[in-house]
């Protein structure tokens, strides 16, 4: 009998708790319901003419390796970086033209499969170099050709997007 009287307490205990959880959150919608809307104050905004625009696009635009080249970094790890950087941009051109074959509707199933599987292999070429130039620059660090520092400042070059 002990058992049972405990267990019709605790069902008791359970059933109020669940009672007491679904007060508060009425009480919490109802709250959330009638207080306005909390305003959050705004972010700085920084606008440029149309002439800086331009000529910030035309700085980024004449030389993407600039940052590269002023490293200070041998010269046979600037020309990895360069291809590294070369090479994410191809694969980023590769994969936004396989979302317009995916997504172009006026192509048939068939020319839509030849050309996601054209787009497919040059991908995975262009991937693996990708691989053999990282794996390349690695060995670079690990061998002693970069210091530490370097081989730091390479690896923050190579996932700057140009």
């Amino acid at each position: 009998m002990i058992i049972g009287t405990s267990t019709s307490a605790s069902m008791t205990l359970l059933s109020n708790a669940a009672v007491d959880k679904a007060q508060a959150n009425d009480t919490q919608n109802t709250l959330s319901a009638s207080s306005p809307a909390v305003e959050r104050p705004e972010g700085v905004k920084v606008s440029l003419s149309g002439e800086g625009l331009q000529k910030s696009s035309d700085e980024k635009n004449a030389n993407p390796n600039a940052d590269i080249e002023s490293s200070g970094l041998p010269d046979q790890t600037q020309k990895l970086l360069k291809m590294i950087r070369e090479l994410q941009k191809k694969i980023e051109e590769k994969q936004a033209q396989m979302q317009e074959v995916i997504a172009d509707q006026s192509l048939s199933p068939e020319i839509k499969q030849s050309q996601v599987g054209s787009l497919q292999s040059e991908l995975a070429t262009l991937t693996a170099n990708l691989m053999t130039a990282n794996n390349t620059l690695d060995k670079q660090s690990r061998n002693g050709t970069l210091s530490a520092g370097e081989a730091q400042q390479a690896a923050r070059l190579a996932m700057k997007k140009s």
